[in-house]
């Protein structure tokens, strides 16, 4: 190996010849040497990998000088140099194999060889030898070699890789499809679907595999004429019902592509009323219509074609009939549009009301024929027992099974019928009672609207008699584990109505009878109690109706039978007045006996009235002392406000000092020093100031200056105004003592915190006035106070 060494590499062989086995001596020396020819730079790669032959540095440099020298030259004519540059690959994977991208460096060098063997056994050697996580980037390389050269090769590779990597089948189909390798596309798609664990690393759906599929078999009947498309149509459909639109239309189109008419129309046919989204419908219907317009356009065209040429074409007896389908069809929408609704739920009663409406209108639509609108009331019949028969009470949905009963004896057009059709109704089972209510309801109301009172009177009468055998007491209204037609003899609705029927009929015993019976099957509600005593004293049976009160009190208990009360004792004053005064006081003290608290004070009130009206003042001061000791608290200080009120009126202002002395004494802190203010301003009214400033002292230790300013404001007021120097300041020190006491009070510290807030807010708020004018209004009675007495 003679090559050309100037003075400059001198220094560098010498390096080299030192220490042959150093690296950095040697990439030195190539650095230095990179302008060279390239036949010199390879002697000295040759020399140093003799030294170095496992050096990965040196082979990939080594590796990429060859490569750079054969860039751009033609293998054939070039086959020498190619021969020697695979053989540096070769001997580089000598020691070298586990190197992956010495290995994707040797397979695009073999991929621009012509010889298509020695790259598929390169790659397959590099397989081999590098591990199984390196091998995704060997299998990048070697499909876009296997693409390039395709043919059997192809398959072969593809194969071996989808046995390896399955999850990449679509991969192998996109090349299918690009070759226009159709068939081997629609085997693959068949292997994958049919593949339980395939899970696209695409984020394809299984049904989106199928609609390619579809396709696939759509486009191209002609070149898979060996397949049985329609079996793998049909299976696909049968996996997909949800999605089974866009596989219906396929498989139609796949007929009418191989030119089979009638059978394309009979795979519409069938899909319009097979599939079970209004989404799907849509598509294949608007495919179906499209499909009869195109046949329809094709036959008319060929008759115009055959008579312009003079040709004998078949009578137009074929197209009539095809616009007959056409015309039938667009007829038929609604119909299936409404079956694809049943289909997905046969308990839809909305849906069955609405196939109702359908036949109804055709009945009353008088541009059809007698024949036409026949049929429509015939199929309108049979469609509500088709709906009765597949709708089950306790799963209807969008309404319930009553409203089909409802709507099918209205569609009805004799009394007879409806009558018929209600009396199945009130034997048949319901999901709930409230619909046999309705049923029964109605029929009552049917039979009012024909003029026959009695007859309704008999339908509520069977509707309220306690089926044999049970229980009445211990039946539940609301137990749903009852059938309904054993708990609805205890609808309110029912007896309510037959209440209303029996005062129309004008039989008052009936009516009472029907009243006992509500309360004694517990169905009365307080508005039924006010009825019934409202119906017997209109009749003027009063001592009836205060029973029928106190039987009402007795089932309710309060707070709705302080109501009762309220209206019973009413109604008994009302009556009676002072004439029976000692059975009032009676009823009013059972009324108080187990009233609580919070609902006594109407009575107490009502109490002292009767005893104002028609007993003595002084009865009704004591009843309305009871009450301010009995109500609530939170009524307490209303009731003694009231009582002083009543007191001042019957016996005078000046006997109400007791009343409030008595309040004062029992209230709590808050409401006796509002009841202490309100004496010492009855007190300023008669002339009593040392009282009213006796109250004003007393009121101001439960008053916080900063929380409650008003007490203090009107002491201040007062002080001016019928006090003195004296009494002024006594107001101011009892006004320190106080604040000083609350001072050390935490939870009023915490009170007046909040009220300062308050006020800081208010003045923040609130707009800057004028200053006020310097002639101010003087007050002669004055009281000149010094800064040491604050």
């Amino acid at each position: 190996m003679d090559i050309d060494i100037s003075d400059l590499d001198l220094q560098f062989e010498d390096d080299v010849l030192r220490s042959p086995y150093k690296l950095k001596a040697w990439l030195r020396y190539l650095d230095h040497k990179h302008d060279a020819p390239a036949r010199s730079v390879s002697v000295i790669y040759e020399r140093a990998l003799k030294h170095l032959p496992g050096s990965y540095k040196l082979w990939n440099r080594y590796l990429r000088h060859r490569l750079r020298q054969l860039a751009g030259k033609n293998p054939l004519r070039f086959e020498d140099e190619f021969r020697k540059a695979g053989l540096c690959f070769e001997r580089a994977l000598l020691l070298l194999h586990k190197m992956p991208e010495l290995w994707l460096k040797y397979i695009r060098f073999a991929t621009r060889l012509p010889d298509v063997t020695q790259a598929r056994r390169v790659c397959d050697r590099a397989l081999r030898a590098l591990p199984v996580t390196q091998h995704e980037r060997v299998w990048r390389v070697y499909l876009r070699f296997a693409r390039r050269v395709g043919g059997e090769t192809a398959d072969r590779v593809y194969a071996r890789y989808l046995r390896v990597w399955p999850d990449q089948a679509e991969s192998y189909v996109d090349y299918c499809v690009a070759r226009g390798r159709w068939s081997a596309a629609g085997r693959q798609l068949v292997a994958v679907l049919n593949n339980p664990r395939f899970r696209s690393p695409r984020g394809t759906t299984e049904h989106q595999l199928w609609t390619r599929l579809a396709d696939v078999l759509r486009a191209h009947a002609g070149k898979l004429a060996s397949w049985d498309v329609e079996r793998v149509m049909r299976d696909g459909i049968a996996r997909f019902p949800e999605h089974a639109g866009a596989l219906w239309a396929a498989l139609a189109e796949w007929c009418i592509a191989r030119g089979a008419v009638d059978q394309a129309r009979d795979v519409y046919a069938e899909a319009v009323r097979r599939v079970t989204h209004v989404r799907d419908f849509a598509l294949v219907f608007d495919a179906y219509a499209e499909f009869c317009e195109s046949v329809i356009t094709a036959e008319m065209e060929h008759q115009v074609a055959g008579a312009s040429e003079g040709v004998t074409v078949p009578s137009d007896e074929l197209t009539d009939l095809r616009l007959a389908q056409l015309e039938r069809l667009m007829d038929q929408r609604p119909f299936l549009v409404n079956d694809v609704v049943l289909r997905q739920n046969k308990h839809s009663v909305n849906a069955w009301l609405q196939r109702a409406r359908l036949w109804q209108e055709r009945c009353e639509d008088q541009a059809r024929s007698v024949r036409e609108r026949a049929r429509a009331a015939a199929q309108l019949a049979e469609t509500f027992e088709r709906a009765l028969g597949a709708v089950d009470a306790h799963k209807a949905a969008d309404g319930t099974v009553a409203d089909l009963w409802l709507a099918y004896a209205h569609s009805c057009r004799t009394a007879d019928e409806q009558r018929a059709v209600l009396d199945r109704a009130v034997a048949a089972p319901m999901g709930a009672v409230a619909e046999l209510v309705r049923i029964y309801i109605a029929y009552a109301e049917l039979e009012l609207d024909h003029g026959d009172l009695g007859a309704a009177l008999r339908v509520l009468t069977r509707a309220t008699a306690v089926p044999s055998g049970m229980n009445a007491a211990r039946v539940d209204y609301r137990d749903e584990s009852v059938a309904a037609a054993k708990r609805v003899f205890k609808s309110q609705k029912i007896w309510a109505l037959l209440v209303d029927l029996y005062e129309i009929e004008g039989a008052p015993d009936s009516v009472r009878t029907a009243y006992e019976r509500m309360i004694d099957l517990r169905i009365a509600t307080p508005q039924t109690i006010v009825n019934y005593a409202g119906f017997l004293e209109e009749r003027e049976y009063f001592e009836d109706s205060f029973r029928a009160y106190e039987r009402g009190i007795a089932a309710f208990g309060y707070p709705v039978a302080i109501e009762l009360w309220n209206i019973y004792l009413k109604r008994f004053v009302d009556r009676y007045g002072g004439s029976k005064l000692e059975r009032a006081r009676d009823l009013f003290e059972q009324a108080l006996e187990k009233c609580p608290a919070e609902y006594a004070k109407p009575i107490y009130v009502a109490y002292g009235r009767l005893e104002e009206t028609y007993g003595l003042a002084r009865g009704a001061l004591k009843i309305y002392e009871r009450a301010a000791r009995a109500v609530a608290t939170a009524q307490r200080l209303e009731m003694y406000r009231f009582y002083v009120a009543k007191t001042a009126e019957l016996l005078g202002v000046a006997h109400t000092r007791a009343v409030y002395e008595r309040g004062i004494e029992e209230l709590g802190d808050a409401a006796a020093m509002q009841l202490a203010l309100e004496y010492a301003q009855t007190e300023r009214q008669l002339g009593e100031i040392d009282r009213a400033r006796a109250l004003y002292a007393y009121a101001s230790q439960y008053a916080d200056p900063r929380v409650e300013p008003a007490l203090w404001q009107r002491w201040h007021e007062f002080e001016v105004q019928h006090g003195n120097e004296q009494t002024f300041k006594e107001m101011l020190r009892v006004k320190r003592s106080v604040q000083a006491k609350y001072n050390t009070d935490a939870q009023f510290l915490a009170a007046a915190e909040v009220e300062r807030q308050k006020v800081r807010l208010v003045k923040a708020q609130k707009p800057a006035q004028e200053s006020a004018p310097d002639s101010a209004i003087t007050n002669p009675d004055e009281v000149e106070i010094d800064d040491d007495d604050l």
